[in-house]
């Protein structure tokens, strides 16, 4: 099977290098005494392509009138956005500073090869 997420970022990295990330991937939560949610979360370290969002992104999520710092986010393997019926995602992206909210998957190709999605820049915690 041909890797085109390294041979397109091979190409791109003159232009745009790829990023190191952490990922905080969700593995469930528990819920606290008072019915919070303490979610769970396996971290790990990994190089992403950060893009702005194209207008078709923007048309896809429908956010176009929405005031939020958002990026298009390209990585090996899959990640996941928040799906509360499934019980599943809100995987994070720490880079540039910040954490960034999985917000929306965009494109998942092959066997968790690779995807693309959006962040949604989040407020630091007090």
């Amino acid at each position: 099977m041909i890797d085109v997420f390294g041979l397109a970022g091979s190409l791109c990295s003159n232009v745009n290098p790829r990023t190191q990330a952490l990922i905080r991937i969700s593995t469930g939560s528990t819920d606290n005494a008072d019915g919070t949610p303490n979610v769970q979360y396996e971290t790990t370290i990994i190089e992403i392509e950060v893009q702005a969002l194209t207008s078709e992104d923007l048309k896809q999520v429908e956010n176009i009138s929405q005031q939020a710092d958002m990026r298009a986010v390209y990585l090996f393997g899959a990640a996941k956005a928040l799906n509360r019926p499934l019980q599943i995602g809100g995987d994070i992206l720490t880079f540039y500073g910040s954490d960034w909210l999985i917000t929306q998957s965009l494109e998942d190709w092959g066997n968790n090869e690779w995807s693309k999605v959006v962040a949604t820049r989040q407020l630091p915690t007090p």
